[in-house]
């Protein structure tokens, strides 16, 4: 598995550790509810650069981090969240502010989507990739499996659409990701249908970081 070179975000909540940040743990009722494109953000962002201290996260340092986020670089909507280029938008923010020599786009064509994961991941950066909303019928409630690794073994613990997460590993069937402080798995072969039956390839893709 091609996988990023140290240990992903963790946030100490009372004797459990997350794996990455989870929106659920959040103390603010938006981020809560839809705040998981800002848990993406900050996780990139606290791995890229480690702003809080190493890891393990105590949550409440964690929280107010995710609070400062949101208030400067990532509102969010009520109920709604925050769409990919609002996301791209605040990362690029935040960089040009902190005069940090990276830039965000978001990839709008699925044609290359795992070879530009991949490249990334074994560039060291984690990558914010999104579980799209079902389209154009939105209302409908199609979602992708997610997947827990035990005993070598992937069995379905889960399943999300309209959905930020974070890779933080790839290899020929899976993808690894952190979503909800769990360390879960994406079938390549089922997000490829999902995206293709129930969404699209701007909607399901992935924020790519590059230097310069």
């Amino acid at each position: 598995m091609t996988e990023l070179q140290k240990s992903f975000i963790s946030v100490k909540n009372g004797i459990t550790y997350t794996y990455g940040g989870s929106q659920i743990l959040s103390d603010n009722a938006n981020i809560q509810r839809c705040g998981c494109g800002v848990v993406a953000a900050a996780d990139l962002i606290l791995y890229m650069g480690d702003v809080l201290g190493p890891s393990p996260l105590l949550l409440n340092s964690y929280n107010r981090f995710l609070k400062y986020l949101n208030k400067h670089y990532f509102p969010l909507i009520p109920r709604f969240g925050m769409n990919s280029l609002a996301l791209t938008a605040g990362l690029n923010l935040y960089f040009r502010n902190r005069k940090l020599p990276f830039r965000a786009a978001w990839l709008v064509s699925g044609e290359k989507f795992y070879s530009n994961l991949e490249k990334q991941i074994s560039e060291n950066l984690p990558v914010i990739m999104s579980i799209g909303p079902n389209f154009p019928y939105f209302w409908r409630k199609n979602d992708l499996n997610l997947y827990s690794k035990i005993n070598d073994a992937y069995i379905k613990t889960g399943s999300a659409r309209a959905h930020f997460v974070t890779a933080t590993g790839i290899d020929e069937k899976y993808i690894r990701i952190s979503s909800w402080g769990r360390e879960l798995y994406i079938n390549r072969d089922e997000f490829t249908t999902y995206r293709h039956a129930n969404s699209n390839s701007f909607l399901c893709n992935m924020l790519k970081i590059t230097k310069g």
